[in-house]
């Protein structure tokens, strides 16, 4: 691969193995980073692994459950091991779930904020000194469910909202380094995970409307555009921010 705006830069993408994640992780190697592919499903990371090395590109990879501390560790240890630094790391990876209060288990409360909030917790600081040395950044994906009440998603709308606070926290505690840490969220985007969600049988469709939008779901590709934007070094004044991208969800 030619030059391009990462050229020299070691980026490293969890979720890695479809939908966002793996948009994101084509998109850097095109622009010339080395990529550190991460995910639970191996079979994907291989396939979205091949796809970069077809174009030329550079990756290693690292399976495992994210939310456990170990994994995120080792994860992190990949890309040094690999290719000697880090410089950009996404939270890409999530899990979404819809349940009608009376449903929601033990077990669908805790795999939700393991995934989506424990993970990138312990991502962050196993990457966290690697960061500092390269001046780096980290980007965590929220969504909108953030900002918005949505009927049937109550926990994974927590997750998502103990993530984006966890950003903000981070980045106060973090003012003094050189390092960014952001937010981006997305609104609905058309990938494999949301194509095979289901809502409860008995959910009310005028609830759902209310945070579906007007304007068509977005393709993860659209999603990319304003992620490169926060890692890379336009977006060197941009720390502690979240950006949405969710035509226009949020808007009113």
């Amino acid at each position: 691969m030619g030059k391009g705006e990462f050229d020299g830069k070691v980026v490293l993408v969890t979720g890695a193995a479809s939908g966002l994640g793996r948009a994101a992780s084509l998109r850097f190697a095109a622009e010339g980073a080395k990529l550190c592919l991460v995910d639970l499903n191996d079979e994907g990371l291989a396939e979205t692994a091949r796809r970069i090395s077809g174009a030329g590109g550079e990756s290693v990879t690292y399976a495992g459950d994210l939310g456990d501390q170990a994994h995120c560790a080792a994860a992190v240890a990949r890309a040094i091991e690999g290719f000697g630094r880090l410089d950009v790391l996404c939270n890409v990876a999530g899990i979404l779930r819809f349940h009608a209060l009376a449903d929601v288990t033990p077990d669908v409360w805790e795999r939700l904020f393991s995934a989506n909030v424990t993970g990138p917790f312990f991502m962050i600081q196993a990457a966290m000194p690697h960061l500092v040395k390269t001046e780096g950044n980290i980007v965590n994906v929220v969504s909108t469910a953030a900002f918005l009440g949505q009927a049937y998603t109550a926990p994974y709308a927590a997750t998502k909202s103990a993530l984006l606070s966890l950003t903000k926290s981070l980045a106060m505690e973090f003012m003094h380094s050189p390092v960014r840490i952001n937010a981006l969220a997305p609104g609905g985007m058309m990938t494999e995970m949301i194509q095979t969600l289901q809502f409860p049988a008995d959910a009310d469709p005028s609830l759902i409307a209310r945070y579906t939008g007007i304007r068509p779901p977005s393709q993860p590709d659209d999603i990319v555009e304003p992620l490169m934007f926060l890692t890379s070094d336009r977006g060197r004044s941009v720390h502690g921010a979240c950006l949405s991208a969710d035509n226009g969800i949020t808007s009113g």
